[in-house]
């Protein structure tokens, strides 16, 4: 335990730096794949642990953010909002969460190390295996969010500058003299003196209208957490469901019928825009019927985010193989003949050999 607390005290103080060295070490596994034997397996392990490390280092962060008065906190994301509401409430949630991000971190350096020591015909068993824990977690996490659609990711992101943490370190020294507590509530809030330091000596106006611009609260801040994402019904609910089933249901299909097979492919492509057309039209009858907006900021950010998914469909056989792959021959060969675009042209050569073995590289799941 000893141990733990000299660690989390020393990612503290040393956040710039561990993300400097975490953001250095992550692009390298860029670069990695086809510069060696097992490049491709090695750049994938430092790129799961990278991953995985940095969930505690935020955990870290956050912990110590937490520690601090409300007036020195910096503004959480919505996400971030959002999912630590369902996470403090629910145990089954926070675990569920825990189990996704690990998948999510680790499924493709488990794919190639299947792979690659028993073969093809295990690699797609545990395919399927990974695809149904992820959809069994995700309609568990849809039930106990009373049928809310799924963010991405479902984990907190780090919402804290890692550059700014020296001075929320000093803020936490001298918060006792910067700050006053309400005999009646509790509450702490800033001194007169303090609220002069923090706008300047120089006392501007502009000075004071950006100190008093960053304390407005905008109405996603005002929200409750659980109002950043509205209850799905009816056909939003079946176009979610559809959502989290789709990658199991694909999985099946390509094992049954191959993959060179169209059928999964149309298949997949058809279950992704029913989906879609479900949940906007749950929302457009939401907001038709005065209940709001069509569609909360969040909701509206995760579409998008789902809307681009679509484009792995291009890197799928048998689309990659009859149309994609000789597009992407001809632009890496053109692409080497000139200065800049080389360098372009040479990342995805080397990445060509992955989206066409690996599946979870293009799966969108």
């Amino acid at each position: 335990m000893d141990f733990l607390k000299k660690y989390e005290s020393f990612i503290f103080k040393n956040a710039t730096q561990i993300s400097s060295i975490e953001s250095t070490l992550r692009s390298l596994t860029y670069i990695l794949p086809g510069r060696f034997d097992d490049a491709d397996l090695a750049s994938e392990a430092l790129f799961s642990t990278l991953n995985l490390l940095g969930i505690y280092h935020d955990t870290i962060l956050t912990k110590h953010v937490a520690s601090l008065p409300a007036t020195h906190r910096p503004t959480p994301s919505a996400l971030n909002r959002y999912t630590r509401d369902w996470q403090n409430s629910s145990v089954a949630y926070r675990r569920i969460v825990l189990l996704l991000t690990v998948i999510q971190y680790t499924e493709v350096l488990i794919e190639m190390s299947v792979q690659k020591k028993w073969g093809q015909q295990y690699k797609w068993r545990v395919i399927t295996a990974l695809e149904t824990i992820k959809a069994v977690g995700r309609l568990g996490l849809m039930r106990l969010t009373n049928g809310r659609m799924l963010m991405h990711p479902v984990h907190t992101e780090r919402d804290v500058d890692p550059a700014k943490l020296a001075d929320l370190a000093e803020a936490e020294l001298s918060v006792k003299e910067s700050h006053w507590t309400g005999t009646r509530t509790g509450s702490q809030r800033l001194q007169l003196s303090a609220v002069q330091k923090s706008t300047g000596k120089s006392g501007k106006n502009s000075d004071v209208t950006d100190f008093l611009l960053s304390k407005v609260l905008t109405p996603d801040v005002v929200r409750k957490p659980r109002d950043l994402v509205s209850r799905l019904t009816g056909l939003g609910a079946i176009g979610e469901c559809l959502f989290i089933l789709r990658p199991i249901i694909y999985v099946l299909a390509m094992r049954k019928y191959g993959q060179r097979s169209w059928y999964p492919w149309f298949l997949s492509l058809a279950i992704e825009l029913v989906s879609r057309t479900s949940i906007k039209h749950c929302l457009a009858a939401r907001a038709a019927g005065g209940r709001g907006a069509s569609g909360t900021p969040l909701e509206k950010d995760e579409m998008k985010r789902r809307l681009w998914l679509l484009l792995y469909y291009v890197l799928r056989s048998p689309f990659y193989d009859q149309f994609t792959k000789e597009r992407l021959n001809n632009f890496c060969e053109s692409a080497s003949k000139k200065p800049l675009i080389s360098l372009v042209g040479g990342i995805v050569q080397d990445y060509q050999p992955l989206w066409e073995s690996v599946y979870f590289y293009t799966a969108g799941s």
